[in-house]
Parts: structure tokens; C-alpha cells; sequence
């Protein structure tokens, strides 16, 4: 509960920021493949599970080149090995918030590629495991905060008087997934579609 109200009240800062700057707001939705594996591993290949994240973007331009990011995402986790019908669902609400860096494809173009990276919290909403058809809560084995560090490389496109944002973002988690279980964090790679107004 206690991050809740942290993101809460830092979405609301960024609300009230855009009264007095030039802060872009917009939406986003991704598919991504996740997999939980230990800190030293980018991915763990025969447990990937495929999920949907969604949620609202804010952009602030500091000058031409460099911008911070950040956004309220709903985002689908977890792992689904191969050689069984095990299935480990992980659903969180995550902020980011990424200095991101981008240039103009073309002097005099409005498209752009961008890189952006830095740090997200999230907060665990849902987490269940399903085995033979069989669905069970497992919120109370799942430490409620999952954080880690993005990566996010991207092509700016300018679409009418909006901007279309097409993204891969890699998500590596730090914190431990289960409770009493060492070295099992999230990794998520996801391809991002997303709009400012």
C-alpha cells in the first residue's frame, strides 16, 4: 500500500508540473517476454512467458537532445518453463523514470531515434501459479516491490500533431521475486507502441 500511494503521489507532482512547463503526455501498449532468473543472467530462455503492459506516459524535454521519462505502466510478468505445465503469473504497477537521449535521424527532420535508461519501482498486484488447468493466489509467497533498471531504444515519428513512439525495452530486475528464494528476479524484454499528445 505504502508504494501506491508513493507512485500516487509522484504522478501527482508530475500533474501539476505540466501547468508550468513543457511536459508531453501520452499513452503506450507492449508485448513483452518475461522470465525470472538470477542476477548474474540477462534471460533464462526455456522459461519465457509472454505478456501485455499498458498504461500512461509523461515526457519532459530539458533541451534538444536530452529528455526524462517517466509513466504509470501496468505490466504482465512472470515464467512458463518448457518442460512442464507450470505457469508463474507476476502482475505489477510500475514507475519509471529515464533520462532519455536522442538525436534527429536527419538535420531538419522532426523523426528521431532515442536511447533512454534509468531506474523503475513497481508494486506487485497480482501473482498466481497455475499448474494441470489449476489456478492458485501465491500474492503472500511475492515480495510486494519489484525494483530494477530499464533500457529503451526507439524511434521518434512525428504522425499529425502527435508523436508515435516505437520501443524495445529491456526491464532487469534487482529485487527477489519470492519471498525466502535468493537470486530470482524479473527480466522482461518488451516491443512498445506509444503516443504523446
Amino acid at each position: 500500500m505504502k508504494h501506491v500511494k508513493t507512485i500516487s503521489l509522484l504522478l501527482l507532482m508530475m500533474t501539476s508540473v505540466q501547468a508550468f512547463s513543457q511536459l508531453e503526455m501520452g499513452a503506450q501498449l507492449g508485448m513483452g517476454a518475461s522470465t525470472q532468473a538470477d542476477l548474474g543472467n540477462i534471460c533464462k530462455n526455456d522459461d519465457v512467458r509472454c505478456g501485455m503492459n499498458f498504461g500512461l506516459l509523461a515526457r519532459y524535454q530539458t533541451n534538444d537532445w536530452l529528455a526524462v521519462k517517466s509513466g504509470l505502466l501496468y505490466s504482465q510478468k512472470g515464467s512458463q518453463p518448457d518442460d512442464s505445465d507450470e505457469t508463474y503469473r507476476t502482475n505489477y504497477l510500475q514507475l519509471p523514470v529515464k533520462a532519455e537521449f536522442s538525436s534527429a535521424l536527419k538535420q531538419g527532420n522532426a523523426s528521431r531515434i532515442f536511447l533512454a535508461t534509468g531506474p523503475y519501482l513497481g508494486t506487485c498486484l497480482k501473482a498466481e501459479y497455475e499448474s494441470g488447468g489449476l489456478k492458485s493466489d501465491m500474492k503472500d509467497e511475492v515480495n510486494s516491490a519489484d525494483v530494477g533498471w530499464a533500457f529503451e531504444l526507439g524511434f521518434q515519428l512525428p504522425v499529425a500533431s502527435q508523436k508515435l513512439l516505437l520501443s524495445l525495452n529491456y526491464d532487469m530486475g534487482f529485487s527477489e521475486v519470492f519471498k525466502g528464494q535468493d537470486d530470482i528476479q524479473n527480466k522482461t524484454l518488451s516491443l512498445n507502441l506509444g503516443f504523446l499528445f
